[in-house]
């Protein structure tokens, strides 16, 4: 398709990007989104919420949008104080819907994701117009040197906060489902919990009736699983595709929204397990309290000649001191 007809062809699917101070990493995610989305035959847009980095990415951005018009880029930037993950997904998920009133599919992409060809996205759209009852399809990403990553997860559980994210992952606990993969035109995939963000190919339809992101309870961490588990009580299901062309991959640059990632954690944890399993999973305060216990005195035997361990110390003694009040 050339692009003066595809520019004429309605927008049915809108790439969402949240960016913060990622340039190298955004760079990346944009060329290989782009290459994909020229070669596909649905019309296309993409949508950037930049959260106020202030490392050259909204200038590289601009001006991908003033050279590149046929990608039909736009840049968002944040009003009223939004800066959370949530808030920026939300808000660019809404002036995508408005803006492009034929839209069918969100895009959740991100900063740390590369596409190989358009092909995962051709797939993940035939898979949800064959499979009325998804709200969303993900893939089997990898990382850049072609080890797997984690693409998604069961519902979360009690024991598996109280044991901690090192211990449940030993035994498991957090590993998705076990549903049996299944295969349509070519295209094998199967049935999963939560299914990540990085990325997801998202039914308007479901991202409507879910309302999108809970920001106000969830702003950073756990936003997906509640988005996830929302959608389940609705009568939706998640898929996964498996495919070799989607990496999810940060090349070791975290963004400054990690640095309070533990305990944003640990608060967004115990509030989705509240909310979905109700407020007896209070009686876990006393094993969370040993386990920061312990990590504490192991971190703080390290911390001599450890400085990264003396600046995990710090988030395990805060965390101690606030599990009671729900890490607040």
């Amino acid at each position: 398709m050339s692009q003066l007809n595809k520019s004429e062809t309605p927008v049915e699917f809108v790439a969402i990007i949240n960016s913060f101070n990622r340039k190298s990493l955004l760079q990346r995610a944009v060329e290989s989104l782009t290459a994909a989305l020229r070669q596909a035959e649905f019309g296309s847009a993409i949508i950037v919420f930049d959260a106020g980095s202030d490392d050259g990415s909204r200038e590289f951005l601009l001006r991908w949008s003033q050279d590149n018009s046929c990608d039909n880029l736009t840049v968002l930037t944040p009003s009223d104080g939004q800066t959370s993950f949530s808030e920026g997904v939300n808000a660019a998920c809404g002036t995508a819907l408005t803006r492009f009133p034929e839209c069918q599919w969100l895009f959740l992409y991100e900063s740390d994701n590369w596409l190989g060809s358009v092909r995962p996205l051709e797939q993940s759209i035939a898979l949800l117009r064959a499979q009325p009852e998804l709200a969303a399809a993900g893939f089997t990403v990898r990382k850049h040197n072609r080890r797997p990553f984690g693409y998604g997860m069961r519902f979360p559980s009690a024991l598996s906060l109280a044991l901690g994210q090192n211990i449940s992952f030993l035994a498991k606990l957090h590993g998705p489902n076990k549903c049996r993969w299944q295969n349509m035109d070519g295209t094998q995939w199967r049935t999963c919990d939560v299914v990540f963000t990085s990325p997801l190919l998202i039914r308007r339809k479901a991202w409507q009736e879910s309302g999108g992101f809970d920001a106000n309870a969830f702003p950073f961490s756990d936003g997906d699983l509640d988005w996830a588990w929302r959608c389940a009580k609705l009568g939706w299901k998640l898929a996964v595709i498996e495919t070799d062309d989607v990496v999810h991959d940060n090349l070791e640059q975290f963004s400054a929204w990690s640095t309070t990632r533990v305990i944003d954690f640990h608060r967004n944890r115990l509030r989705l397990l509240k909310r979905h399993l109700g407020r007896h999973v209070n009686v876990i305060k006393p094993l969370l309290f040993l386990r920061h216990f312990v990590e504490t005195m192991i971190l703080a035997g390290k911390s001599r000649s450890d400085p990264q361990a003396r600046q995990k110390l710090n988030g395990r003694k805060q965390m101690l001191r606030t599990v009671w009040s729900d890490y607040r």
